[in-house]
């Protein structure tokens, strides 16, 4: 299974390590799913996560493990259809890696509940998805 992480995920797991964003950090490093990232999801991710409140070292080892461990793909930068901008990355990514969920805590920024084979999930439901599949 491929996901996207929108970046308010991870920043969620490293604030509370107990809570649900921290369980699919948690499956990613237990490889129950392939993370799909680019550089421009990267970049977000290092600007974010170094702005916020999470010790620096905690930032940089979930940096380093999404540069060693995540499938990168190239994307053009060019989609637009969600209402933020910023957004558009992720589904581009996404799209681009053949992922089958971009997983988000703010859905309303998508266009809808898939796009282009992409189901665009809370972090609730992708748990969900991921039960069904054995450790």
């Amino acid at each position: 299974m491929r996901a996207v992480i929108d970046t308010n995920v991870f920043v969620s797991a490293l604030i509370n390590r107990k809570g649900a964003p921290a369980k699919i950090r948690n499956r990613w490093s237990n490889s129950q799913f392939l993370l799909v990232t680019s550089i421009a999801i990267e970049v977000e991710y290092t600007y974010v996560l170094l702005q916020s409140q999470v010790p620096r070292g905690e930032v940089k080892e979930l940096l380093a493990d999404v540069r060693a461990r995540a499938l990168m793909v190239p994307i053009h930068g060019t989609l637009q259809v969600c209402s933020d901008p910023d957004d558009d990355v992720f589904l581009e990514t996404a799209i681009a890696g053949k992922a089958e969920f971009l997983v988000t805590k703010n859905l309303k920024h998508y266009p809808r509940k898939s796009y282009q084979g992409v189901r665009i999930v809370k972090v609730s439901k992708f748990l969900h998805e991921l039960e069904k599949i054995k450790p």
